[in-house]
């Protein structure tokens, strides 16, 4: 049996029967029409059960009034079906949702909170997951930026303004949902926040709370809500989640004082823990695959590389088929909507920041490195650099530094060793910069489109301004140029 065998029986049994008798009042049918539309939203057996479990025991005459009409119409009621129902899907009541089921960083809808929750209540904002006072967990949904008391990110998914649940524009700490965030910093309740997107809930995370502050003139009160790392609290957690709680620790590690890390790195453990990881898959179509594959012709679409290497299965060169709107956001499983790449640039599909790719070029004579001053407007104009240039599509950053050296410096080079690389984010887009060393092989340095350029000594670099994209590898350079 399934669910969906489930849900048939209960309409069969109690909801067609009564929404197609002609003698049951329009106000008894909306009551069993939004009793059909929550039985229809459930997707396990055993919250079936739970939600029928509200009328395990019958009604006493004149204290409810549907069954009371049932009775008359000699209609099988609510009452009727649920020991019928126990009995018959006796296997299958134990399988229902529970808290490890929700997982960081997937969509959820409000009838999967307040199925779970047992309200079945879509509209409410605060769920209390259990029974008073020994909750398993508080649900929230925060909407932004909407409405007369709009929640909002303090800082983007990591720390939250949330309401307090009001009452006629009370906001008092007495009411239980209230009253249960504030409890939860010395209960340890976990609070799941979930960001409402058009109707999508969003799991960002388990949330805790830090203070709850007020606004005098409008009496409105709000808490602040710090999330938790997800990479540190045993829940499942998507690949999504995973990377980005990951390279939020890294970033932390990269701020931190070398010392302090290398110290940390002493006592560290040497057997890494683990997570568990959750992903949804989706059954992809073989001739899709096959026919994207055959078309690319072992080349990658992206970049044209031939593939890097031969697959061991089936020796075939070694391409993977990339969906260009992924089948998550909607995407079909068609060849036109599929490009067949290699890994990198697959992952940089999924991965890749939107830069400028630029290279420098340190030329170093006499203990001097050339440096550049740059002509135009705009704001780097007048900035001092290491020459080079954008490479174009198609070249490598060292073809690109031979093109730009000889069309701007008239030089003929030969390119060294890779220095190193900056980023950095310039009003016009973000700029990776990437560093050789050179020899010039021919010619003249006669600058084109520079205003002026220099061979200085290692002493002499912190007088110029430079661009700043260029300073971290101006930094190298004093650090490698030292006698």
């Amino acid at each position: 049996m399934s669910i969906e065998t489930a849900v048939d029986f209960v309409v069969d049994e109690v909801e067609a029967p009564a929404l197609e008798h002609p003698m049951l009042e329009k106000e008894f049918k909306n009551k069993v029409t939004r009793s059909k539309v929550i039985v229809h939203r459930i997707k396990k057996v055993g919250d079936l059960k739970r939600y029928l479990q509200r009328f395990e025991f019958p009604a006493k005459p004149g204290t409810n009034a549907l069954y009371d009409r049932f009775k008359e119409l000699g209609l099988k009621t609510y009452e009727d079906l649920y020991p019928e129902f126990c009995l018959k899907f006796a296997s299958e009541i134990d399988d229902v949702t529970v808290l490890d089921d929700f997982v960081i960083g997937r969509h959820y809808t409000s009838w999967d909170i307040s199925i779970f929750a047992q309200t079945y209540d879509t509209q409410a904002g605060i769920y209390l997951i259990g029974d008073r006072p020994n909750y398993q967990a508080i649900f929230i949904k925060a909407t932004l930026e909407n409405g007369k008391y709009p929640n909002k990110w303090i800082i983007p998914n990591e720390k939250l303004q949330y309401y307090f649940y009001s009452r006629e524009g009370v906001f008092s700490e007495s009411y239980a949902y209230n009253a249960a965030i504030i409890d939860s910093k010395n209960t340890g309740i976990p609070i799941y926040v979930f960001i409402n997107r058009e109707s999508v809930l969003h799991l960002t995370g388990i949330f805790e709370f830090e203070s709850a502050h007020a606004d005098s003139d409008s009496g409105s009160k709000w808490f602040v809500l710090n999330k938790k790392n997800s990479l540190s609290i045993k829940r499942a957690i998507t690949p999504k989640e995973y990377s980005e709680a990951t390279a939020k620790e890294v970033h932390a590690a990269r701020e931190t004082d070398k010392a302090l890390r290398r110290e940390r790195l002493k006592h560290a453990a040497k057997i890494a823990g683990s997570v568990q990881v959750v992903t949804t898959a989706y059954k992809r179509n073989p001739d899709v695959i096959v026919e994207v594959l055959l078309r690319s012709k072992g080349c990658c679409e992206l970049c044209g590389k031939p593939a890097p290497f031969i697959r061991e299965s089936d020796l075939t060169p070694y391409l993977e088929v990339h969906h260009k709107i992924p089948l998550a956001d909607g995407g079909e499983d068609t060849v036109d909507n599929a490009v067949a790449v290699c890994p990198n640039c697959h992952r940089a599909e999924h991965f890749a920041a939107d830069v400028k790719t630029v290279t420098a070029g340190i030329l170093i004579e006499d203990d001097k490195v050339l440096i550049a001053k740059r002509g135009g407007t705009g704001e780097t104009a007048g900035k001092w650099e290491l020459p080079g240039g954008k490479v174009e599509p198609g070249e490598t950053p060292e073809q690109c530094l031979r093109r730009e050296l000889l069309e701007e410096l008239q030089i003929g080079v030969r390119v060294g060793k890779y220095v190193g690389e900056s980023v950095y984010p310039y009003s016009q887009g973000i700029i990776r910069l990437m560093a050789y060393r050179v020899k010039k092989i021919k010619g003249e340095i006669q600058p084109t489109v520079h205003d002026e350029v220099r061979l200085v000594s290692r002493n002499e670099l912190d007088q110029y301004d430079f661009l700043p994209a260029d300073v971290p590898l101006i930094a190298i350079l004093r650090e490698r140029m030292k006698p």
